[in-house]
């Protein structure tokens, strides 16, 4: 009978260790719920759709407790508000509807990668860095699904349509100024007086997020580090070069030299 018992615990060893690294337990997913009204599209499409691009950045924020998240229906373009709802939520909206599943993608990480910063209302001068990592993590998120759609999409049937989220973020790239991450310092500086007054210039966000996306497609692990970019509040009036200090100063360890790596190609020594 020890006998049998053994080889049955070896059978199911041997049956565990033949599992594919994604049937390992992993981190559940953000509790987030949909209001279709006005998507013209089914919960079931929206939710497994997002739950995609969501696990496109998810995977690299271990133990990270996040608020309870609804998705709404917007006609001002997306946004997530500072303001909770009744059922104490974190609000986001997105603009699109229909089957634009580029659309959604898009506008869903931009809006999550702000409250994976921990976004707050503090520090206005310099939203248009958060902005810029948001920006960025579209294109990171839509690039990234292309891959896994090509053999884990959502359906069976929309696998092929991993090649209109990579066309969508090569289009985005495209039509944005194209500058190397060297060419960071003098950007920010040639545009710094608008940006500190409108941080929301897609145009100036896209082309810095487009300079920084190799970093962040090289060294994905790092994507953690912008959970500490709004721990601290940031002052009014502050300085960009005290503000990613400030974020250096939060991050653990093993994000420092990559904070510090970004903050040299802006000119800044943290």
């Amino acid at each position: 009978m020890i006998q049998s018992l053994s080889l049955i615990l070896l059978s199911c060893f041997l049956i565990l260790a033949e599992l594919p690294h994604s049937a390992e337990a992993a981190a559940p997913l953000p509790r987030f719920r949909v209001e279709t009204k006005g998507f013209k599209a089914s919960e079931a499409d929206i939710k497994n759709l997002l739950d995609s691009a969501t696990l496109e950045l998810w995977k690299h924020f271990p133990n990270y407790p996040l608020d309870p998240i609804v998705i709404t229906r917007g006609n001002d373009g997306p946004i997530v508000l500072y303001k909770r709802n009744s059922k104490d939520e974190i609000v986001v909206r997105l603009d699109t509807s229909g089957s634009y599943w580029s659309q959604y993608s898009y506008q869903w990480a931009h809006e999550f990668c702000h409250i994976l910063c921990g976004f707050r209302p503090d520090g206005r001068e310099n939203k248009w860095f958060e902005e810029t990592l948001c920006e960025l993590a579209s294109l990171y998120v839509m690039r990234s699904m292309a891959k896994t759609w090509e053999s884990k999409p959502p359906y069976p049937n929309w696998k092929n349509y991993r090649h209109s989220l990579q066309t969508y973020a090569d289009n985005v790239i495209a039509k944005r100024e194209k500058i190397t991450p060297f060419q960071l310092d003098n950007f920010y500086r040639k545009h710094a007086t608008s940006l500190r007054k409108d941080s929301t210039q897609r145009h100036l966000n896209g082309a810095m997020a487009a300079a920084l996306l190799p970093l962040f497609e090289e060294k994905p692990e790092h994507w953690e580090a912008i959970r500490w970019l709004n721990t601290k509040p940031a002052t009014k009036g502050m300085s960009f070069a005290r503000y990613l200090k400030k974020w250096h100063d939060s991050v653990p360890h093993k994000h420092k030299s990559f904070v510090k790596k970004i903050s040299k190609l802006y000119g800044v020594s943290v």
